[in-house]
C-alpha cells in the first residue's frame, strides 16, 4: 500500500535529531497520508454509480489532509501550523468514517477497508505527536517559527531596492480652488 523511497531518511531510517526539515515531503507523517490518498484513490475506483459521492468525498478528505499539511508547514507563525494540523486530524477521522462506510455498503472490499483504517490509525497516532511537539514548541517559545525554516527568496528576483523610487512618503495635493458650493 505504500510507496518506497519518499522522504529520504538518514542513518538506516533515522534522522539526525539536529537535521533541519526544509520541506514538507520530509515529514514521514506527510509521507504516509500522501500514500495513504493514493491508496484511496485507487481503492474506491470501482464504487458503484450510486456511490460516486462517497468516492468524491473519500478523495476530497484524503487529499486534503496533504494539502492542509503542505499549506500549515509553509506558515508564518508556529499558531499557524498547528491550527492546519488539527484540520489534517479532522480530515483523517474524516476518511477513517468514509472507508468504514464504504466497506460496510459493499462499496470496499473489508480487506481493503481493514488495512486502510489501521493505516490511518497509525498515521493519525504520529500526526499526534507532531501536533504534541508543535503545543510544546509553542508553550516554550511562543508563536513564531525559527527564522532557520523560513522560505527565503533569491534576494535579485524583484529587483534590488535601489532601482525602485518610492517617492515622497506624503502626497501633495494641489489647491482645488474656490468651491462651487461655498455661498
Amino acid at each position: 500500500m505504500m510507496a518506497e523511497g519518499r522522504g529520504s531518511m538518514v542513518n538506516g531510517g533515522r534522522r539526525d535529531k539536529f537535521e533541519q526539515i526544509r520541506q514538507v515531503e520530509q515529514l514521514p507523517v506527510y509521507n504516509l497520508f500522501y500514500d495513504l490518498a493514493l491508496s484511496v484513490e485507487k481503492l474506491t475506483r470501482n464504487f458503484g454509480p450510486d456511490f460516486r459521492w462517497l468516492r468524491n468525498q473519500c478523495l476530497r478528505s484524503s487529499e486534503s489532509v496533504c494539502a492542509n499539511m503542505t499549506e500549515g508547514f509553509y506558515s508564518q507563525y508556529s499558531t499557524e501550523y498547528l491550527q492546519a494540523l488539527y484540520r489534517c486530524r479532522r480530515e483523517a477521522h474524516e476518511t477513517r468514517l468514509h472507508i468504514r462506510y464504504a466497506t460496510d455498503a459493499s462499496q470496499l472490499p473489508a480487506e481493503d477497508g481493514r488495512k486502510l483504517s489501521e493505516g490511518y490509525a497509525k498515521a493519525l497516532a504520529q500526526l499526534g505527536g507532531l501536533i504534541g511537539s508543535i503545543e510544546r514548541k509553542i508553550a516554550d517559545y511562543g508563536k513564531a517559527k525559527s527564522s532557520m525554516g523560513l522560505v527565503r527568496e533569491d534576494p535579485g528576483t524583484y529587483g534590488s531596492p535601489s532601482t525602485v523610487d518610492h517617492g515622497p512618503l506624503t502626497i501633495d495635493h494641489p489647491d482645488p480652488g474656490p468651491s462651487t458650493l461655498d455661498p
